[in-house]
This record gives C-alpha cells, sequence and structure tokens, in this order.
C-alpha cells in the first residue's frame, strides 16, 4: 500500500474517531442537561451550537431547542445560521473528484454487497432477480451522476458539438443587424426585386431590435436584483 492511500485512511480514521468523541460528548452533555446537572444558560456558544445541530437533527424545532436550553428563539435562530454558514462548501475542483471518486467506490460496495447476500443456494430466484435489477440500477445512477459531474460524455454535449461543427458559431446582434442591412442595400439596388423578401427582411430587422431590447432590460434587470441582494446583506 502506498504512503498516500495509508495517509489517508489514517487521516479518515482519525477524522471518524473525532466524529465519534464529539457525538458522544454532545449525547452525554445533552442527557446531563435533562438530568438537570447542568444548567444550559451556563454554555458557551460553541457547545450550545453543538447542541443545537445534534438536535436539529433529531427533528426538534426553534421553539423546542430554545425551551430546552433556556434560551430565546432568536438566540437558536442565531445558532442556526452559524451553523449553515460553518457547513458552507466552497466550489473546488478536487472536491469534485473526490466526490468522484467517492460515489464510484460506494457503488461498486453496494453492488458487492448485493451480489454476496443473494449467492446463496436458498435464495429464492426472484431476490436474486431483484438483486441483478438492483445492481443494475445503482450503476445506471452512478453513470448519470458521473454525467451530470462532466467525467462522462452526455448526447447533449455531443449534438452541440456537431451543431457547433457544421453550422458554427451563432453570429451576435451587431454580425446579423450587418447583414441584414447589406441584404436591403442590394435589393434597394436590383431591380424587380420581390417585394416579399423586402418585407421578410423588415420583419428580421424589427425581430433583432426586439431582441437587443429584451437582452437590455434582462441586463439591467440583473443588475438591479443584484444591488438588492447586496443591500440586503449589508442590512
Amino acid at each position: 500500500m502506498s504512503s498516500e492511500k495509508q495517509t489517508s485512511k489514517t487521516g479518515e480514521k482519525n477524522g471518524s474517531s473525532k466524529d465519534q468523541a464529539s457525538e458522544s460528548q454532545t449525547l452525554t452533555l445533552l442527557q446531563n442537561i435533562k438530568s438537570g446537572s447542568v444548567n444550559p444558560s451556563s454554555l458557551c456558544p460553541a457547545n450550545r451550537r453543538l447542541l443545537v445541530s445534534f438536535l436539529i437533527a433529531e427533528g426538534q424545532s426553534t421553539a423546542e431547542i430554545a425551551l430546552l436550553l433556556k434560551t430565546s428563539d432568536r438566540t437558536i435562530e442565531r445558532d442556526r445560521k452559524a451553523i449553515r454558514d460553518e457547513n458552507t462548501i466552497t466550489k473546488d475542483p478536487e472536491r469534485v473528484k473526490q466526490m468522484a471518486g467517492r460515489l464510484v467506490t460506494e457503488a461498486d460496495l453496494c453492488i458487492q454487497r448485493i451480489c454476496k447476500s443473494a449467492r446463496g443456494k436458498d435464495t429464492p430466484a426472484s431476490v436474486k432477480v431483484d438483486a441483478e435489477h438492483r445492481c443494475y440500477q445503482i450503476v445506471s445512477d452512478m453513470i448519470g451522476s458521473l454525467q451530470r459531474l462532466g467525467y462522462l460524455p452526455i448526447a447533449t454535449a455531443r449534438l452541440q458539438a456537431d451543431i457547433t461543427h457544421n453550422i458554427g458559431q451563432i453570429p451576435d446582434y451587431s454580425q446579423m443587424q450587418a447583414e441584414v442591412q447589406r441584404l436591403k442595400q442590394i435589393t434597394g439596388e436590383t431591380q424587380g426585386t420581390d417585394s416579399e423578401v423586402i418585407e421578410q427582411l423588415n420583419q428580421i430587422e424589427t425581430q433583432l431590435v426586439k431582441a437587443k431590447l429584451v437582452n437590455q432590460i434582462e441586463n439591467i434587470s440583473n443588475i438591479v436584483e443584484s444591488k438588492e441582494v447586496q443591500n440586503e446583506s449589508d442590512q
């Protein structure tokens, strides 16, 4: 086993041991509060938040937690926000790789466990068939997840590539407007030009103007919304 794998496993074991120790301390503290040997009003914010996080996982409401810990609903709401902030995940390419690797590993382990449980001689045929179906579902779900994470190609990506390859990049507004103007100039200089062609060019030009206005309105809307969000965060 390589030193990197050994270090990784050692880190996982240490992290798991710390989590178990923290949970054990939280349970002990909660029992002491319920028995009356610890006054929850004397808890420091860090310990109180450990209890709040545990009680939230137990499905208790803000009011129930506040009553148990002898504090206000507002304090518990602040603790909830602090817990959410602590658990915030930032975008990290390495995390994506780690999650993809964990996904594949967990999928393989699940399939192995299912196959092992269905391997017995006394296992009914219907159970074995269902086990095969479950294994297929796991593989299918894993492939879908890897596609969404960008590790496997998807049909829409191939289609987009084909469209881009065959027709090239879609021109922007200024290019299309210039082309319409060029065609209108040609039709104006050409005798006997079909009036229907001129009408079609006028309609296209109108649609281009509308599309530009919609894009400008959307840009302004995004700016206004971002300013509103910033003002709310400042408050």
